[in-house]
């Protein structure tokens, strides 16, 4: 189990949040034999895209966001399609690194076949539905979906499960890993944590943060809690994370997302599950 901090974002990465996670994710009684910096495999996210130089695949573009959002298109994720208007400038071994410009792959025109665990097909054609991706940005960061696919074969990622939120992208990043040779993962997206305003719960939605929520609950009430609202167990019992792995049966997860509420005096509450939005 790794602890993978996602740190390559130089404006959302500030002084004590790595700290303050760390702090979190340990009281709640999650434990990890490692931690992986993103930031330390700047060479191995270089590697890849040269790889790609090579093979005539990166280009420099020159598009800013109002231009694509001329053409009014988007993306099953909600991001802005690209039409391709910059393939033509493709760069060299001896100068991308040096490019100033937003450095973007090309895809190819082809169909990516993936099933998720839960039944749902995530098969779809990449270069029509997204445009050829964005790999490093105009800062310099590596882009998220080309160090995502990265990171997940050097730590050595053969399943992926994460929230249902994600699964419109989870084509285009099968097809980058297609790119570089890489087998794809088997994948389960799981049901989101809704506030009542429609957003994920989350402090960032202004829902609620984990200091508020230590110090209402206990960590093991919080666990048993959560895991009561998702369906893992019938009742909200005291239980530590480490106790739900021996008998944890997929099926026994809602399917559906599940609308929550929160004051200080009741705590968290279930107030409903989402049918329409079944994965």
């Amino acid at each position: 189990m790794l602890l993978r901090l996602e740190d390559l974002d130089r404006e959302r990465t500030k002084p004590g949040y790595v700290d303050a996670l760390r702090r979190d994710l340990e009281w709640l009684g999650l434990e990890w034999d490692g931690v992986v910096l993103q930031s330390d495999r700047r060479l191995q996210h270089e590697a890849a895209i040269e790889r790609w130089v090579d093979q005539g695949r990166i280009y420099a573009c020159e598009c800013s966001r109002s231009l694509l959002r001329k053409e009014g298109r988007r993306a099953p994720d909600g991001s802005l399609i690209y039409p391709g208007t910059c393939r033509a400038r493709r760069v060299d071994r001896a100068h991308w690194r040096a490019e100033r410009r937003p450095l973007r792959v090309r895809l190819d025109d082809v169909e990516v076949t993936i099933s998720d665990g839960s039944g749902a097909d995530l098969s779809g054609w990449p270069l029509r539905e997204f445009g050829d991706p964005i790999v490093r940005r105009r800062d310099g960061v590596h882009a998220y979906h080309l160090v995502s696919v990265v990171d997940d074969d050097l730590d050595g990622v053969d399943r992926v499960v994460r929230g249902r939120d994600l699964m419109p992208s989870t084509v285009l990043q099968a097809a980058l890993r297609g790119l570089l040779g890489l087998a794809v993962p088997s994948y389960h997206h799981h049901c989101l944590l809704l506030e009542r305003h429609g957003g994920k719960l989350s402090k960032l939605h202004g829902a609620v943060g984990c200091d508020e929520l230590r110090e209402r609950y206990a960590a093991e009430e919080l666990v048993g809690c959560l895991a009561h609202a998702v369906g893992l167990i019938s009742e909200p019992t005291r239980c530590r994370p480490e106790d739900l792995v021996a008998d944890f049966d997929w099926d026994r997860v809602s399917q559906y997302d599940v609308e929550m509420g929160w004051n200080q005096t009741e705590g968290l509450t279930v107030a409903a599950t989402d049918p329409p939005h079944r994965t």
